[in-house]
């Protein structure tokens, strides 16, 4: 084959294969809706719901407590109560909202409370692992003659959890629920498993997707992109994290209030929260190492607030009395 009829081969072959690239079927790429435009639906559609749909009333439990409680859709010309209808509700089942900012956008997460907070119960952080039994399905809508229709399709349930969850490894909304509401007492008496846990935390909550997956479900899910959820839950106990293992629990490392909203401190101004900073103080030495009492980390922060010279608030390794 002389040169010429090689180029010419060469060429040929060329302009085929950028013929082919140029006329695939590959579908182009669909950027990331903006959050701000998707919360507007989402919370569009849980407000649909929970003026569409009612609690499923049981006869053998009117207070709904101890149950996985369902909902279904009011009827036409139905007389029962709309979930929205109990917003604010005097008595218990109530419904609740919480604000969350967050992408530049406040968001409002609607829910359920079934019944008031269990004094002798504890109340995780959002950084803290909880033991919950819970069930979830996704929010869609579609259009039909009558008008639109909210469904709810289930994806997950757990009835018997057998490890915790860790709220700062899980979506953003249940981190920002769960300290709404207090754990069960265990009763040892009972079988050696979560229905051994009385008078526990339970609720409803109505995430937007922003405070969920948004448009990134886990794989193998069957929840789509940009799906609002609903978790129905019980929260049976909770075991209070300390993420940098200085000795001091996170939940105390923070400023907390009754509601469980968050701050984060940040004692030495490094940027790091004091939870998440194995030197609180910045001075070189190890907090774990600062907050130890007679060579000891104490066993409680109880102790360390005990420390001659401490009061509550104050930061525990900054006094020297104590080492």
């Amino acid at each position: 084959m002389n040169k010429f009829k090689f180029y010419f081969v060469v060429i040929s072959f060329a302009a085929l294969l950028f013929s082919c690239n140029n006329n695939d079927d590959t579908p182009e790429p669909v950027p990331v809706r903006a959050f701000n435009v998707q919360y507007y639906t989402d919370i569009t559609t849980i407000e649909a719901y929970l003026n569409s749909y009612y609690i499923v009333n049981d006869v053998n439990n009117p207070d709904f407590a101890d149950e996985d409680i369902t909902f279904a859709k009011i009827p036409d010309g139905g007389g029962q109560k709309s979930i929205f209808k109990f917003l604010n509700s005097n008595s218990y089942p109530k419904l609740l909202t919480k604000d969350v900012l967050l992408h530049d956008i406040t968001y409002k997460i609607y829910y359920l409370k079934l019944r008031a907070d269990n004094e002798l119960g504890k109340k995780p952080i959002r950084v803290d692992e909880v033991l919950a039994a819970y069930s979830g399905f996704y929010l869609s809508s579609k259009t039909e003659e009558a008008g639109t229709i909210i469904e709810g399709t289930p994806f997950e349930t757990v009835v018997f959890p057998q490890s915790m969850l860790g709220l700062d490894r899980t979506i953003r909304g249940w981190g920002e629920i769960f300290p709404r509401f207090t754990t069960g007492i265990y009763d040892a008496t009972l079988s050696p498993d979560p229905a051994s846990f009385t008078n526990f935390g339970a609720g409803v909550m109505f995430l937007p997707s922003g405070l969920a997956y948004f448009n990134s479900p886990p794989l193998g899910s069957r929840i789509p992109s940009y799906a609002p959820l609903v978790f129905t839950f019980k929260l049976y106990d909770v075991k209070h994290a300390d993420q940098d293992q200085d000795g001091v629990l996170s939940k105390d490392e923070n400023v907390v209030d009754e509601n469980g909203n968050f701050t984060n401190q940040d004692t030495d101004k490094d940027g790091r929260s004091d939870y998440l900073d194995i030197d609180d103080d910045g001075d070189g030495v190890l907090t774990k190492n600062e907050i130890k009492i007679n060579g000891v980390i104490p066993t409680s922060y109880d102790l360390i607030l005990d420390c001659s010279g401490l009061t509550t608030g104050t930061k525990k390794h900054l006094d020297k009395s104590c080492f």
